[in-house]
């Protein structure tokens, strides 16, 4: 496949950082002191067959759009499973995948909380989502360059595509090497969190740790993911020895102390403060334990 090149360098204008990243579980013990954290749950779908996928790229783009699609999802899904879809007269199978990462909670404010007026305060040690922007590391490569296009488009965006900016995309390929660099490591940390994954989905599917099971997960799909606590998925890992012992007792203090922190602002929203106060109240009554 050919494709023309595309440039890329940010201009810090801050203006992606509207909200705060997605994490992958392996990542949310590092930002427990930065950003109130939730279990997020959702649902991605993916035709069986290729004759049944639909892409606006061309045909042998799209072919292999799909094939790494099938394979990413594969990689960091927690579990998956057939349904059928009816289309028309046709009845398609298609391919649940759940996907369990960390989602900060918005706070309304937005912006990310790490974002100090145009800069990113913690750049050093950011999340893979951001070390991979704009092109996430669980897309495509095959769609990088349409990806690519529809982010920089962006009305409020700055970002530079000029050719002085570094050549980030070439014949249909990946080539910046910090983006490189952030879709390996992100895709070693999906292999290292698959036992917490797993561990999840059999409490998921037992109704432990208050924890939907994943059918209520499939449910709510259409309008959305779901979130739940990090205390039930913190503890599971603990369990399993996937953490240290008293890491889960760590994880809490950070999180209610950042809690703590973020009810003290006055520009906060009702609806954040009320959730902040439920999650507060049942950390306290964890750490208590």
């Amino acid at each position: 496949m050919t494709g023309p090149d595309r440039h890329f360098a940010c201009t810090q204008c801050g203006a992606c950082c509207n909200r705060a990243p997605e994490l992958e579980l392996g990542e949310a013990a590092d930002f427990a002191e930065t950003f109130v954290l939730r279990l997020m749950l959702r649902i991605y779908s993916l035709p069986r067959a290729l004759g049944d996928f639909t892409s606006d790229l061309p045909r042998e783009e799209a072919s292999a759009e799909f094939y790494e699609s099938k394979r990413l999802l594969g990689q960091f899904a927690a579990t998956s499973w057939p349904v059928k879809v009816q289309r028309g007269t046709k009845a398609v199978e298609y391919i649940q995948y759940l996907s369990l990462s960390v989602l900060p909670l918005d706070l309304g404010t937005g912006s990310c909380p790490a974002l100090s007026l145009t800069n990113c305060s913690i750049y050093e040690a950011r999340p893979l989502s951001c070390r991979s922007v704009p092109l996430h590391y669980s897309r495509p490569e095959a769609a990088a360059t349409r990806d690519l296009d529809r982010f920089t488009a962006t009305p409020t965006f700055a970002c530079n595509t000029g050719l002085d900016a570094p050549l980030v995309i070439s014949s249909q390929r990946v080539v910046e090497p910090a983006m490189l660099a952030a879709r390996a490591a992100a895709a070693t940390q999906a292999q290292a969190d698959q036992g917490w994954k797993a561990g999840i989905v059999k409490a998921m599917k037992a109704g432990q740790h208050g924890l939907p099971k994943p059918r209520e997960v499939e449910a709510q799909a259409a309008q959305g993911a779901l979130t739940a606590s990090m205390l039930g998925a913190w503890h599971i890992a603990e369990a399993a020895g996937l953490i240290e012992p008293g890491s889960v007792q760590s994880f809490l203090s950070a999180q209610a102390c950042l809690i703590e922190r973020e009810l003290e602002r006055p520009t906060l929203g009702r609806d954040a403060a009320q959730t902040l106060r439920e999650m507060h109240r049942k950390y306290q009554a964890a750490l208590a334990i």
